[in-house]
């Protein structure tokens, strides 16, 4: 019997052959196969957060795929989150997928949930909902502008891309996200050929990256700025 890891990266390897096949045929679906590298990667390197936000991407777009409820259950398990994943490995038995390595993983959220007890508090449970639900929401924003620009829709990746933003706190202007927003409006300002407004971002971005010394930051906006120029 092949062990869950082994399961799993089988489990993969046939997802990535498929999204290649469908490349080659019809045209990859860029938001399915970079959630499911991501989601993939992300599981690997314990980073259960990412991988939890990936596989809902997933999830949300083919619901009867049970190897993806799976994973991601794998990924809340890491969360600590027993609740939530025991309901995603149920759903994926009732789906048909009913190896013994989920249900073995059944078992074992289970018997972690009862370790807890019935008074426990699940605070960690409902906090990973709560992010999940914001974060799977910008993480498809996210991706959805990437597939706007990539076919020029520059007008509909900036709609995205305000909707993205309302979800975004002020405190998080200097982490990687904010800087990618960023990056993302002036890229589909230019191409909308509204170069006034991708110079008013590129400069506060610039200025932003200047302040908290994000040298990797002051590059990519001297050269947006470059292109905005041109």
């Amino acid at each position: 019997m092949a062990s869950l890891p082994n399961l799993t990266w089988l489990w993969a390897k046939h997802k990535m052959a498929q999204f290649f096949e469908q490349s080659e045929t019809f045209g990859c679906d860029h938001t399915d196969s970079l959630a499911f590298i991501n989601g993939r990667e992300a599981l690997e390197l314990a980073n259960y957060g990412l991988a939890v936000n990936n596989f809902t991407i997933l999830i949300e777009r083919h619901p009867s795929q049970a190897q993806y409820l799976f994973m991601r259950a794998k990924a809340f398990l890491g969360l600590c989150a027993f609740e939530l994943c025991q309901k995603d490995l149920e759903k994926a038995i009732s789906l048909g997928l009913a190896h013994p390595e989920v249900t073995d993983l059944l078992s074992y959220a289970l018997s972690q949930r009862e370790k807890r007890g019935t008074n426990q508090d699940f605070k960690p449970d409902f906090l990973a909902l709560v992010a999940l639900r914001r974060n799977y929401r910008l993480r498809s924003l996210i991706l959805s502008v990437d597939e706007a620009l990539a076919e020029s829709n520059y007008s509909l990746a900036l709609k995205l891309l305000d909707l993205a933003e309302r979800l975004v706190d002020h405190n998080e202007l200097s982490s990687d996200l904010g800087f990618s927003l960023g990056k993302l409006r002036a890229q589909a300002c230019i191409g909308n050929h509204a170069n006034l407004d991708a110079l008013k971002v590129i400069d506060f971005h610039l200025n932003h990256a200047y302040a908290v010394g994000r040298d990797d930051q002051v590059r990519l906006f001297k050269m947006l700025r470059s292109q905005a120029y041109s």
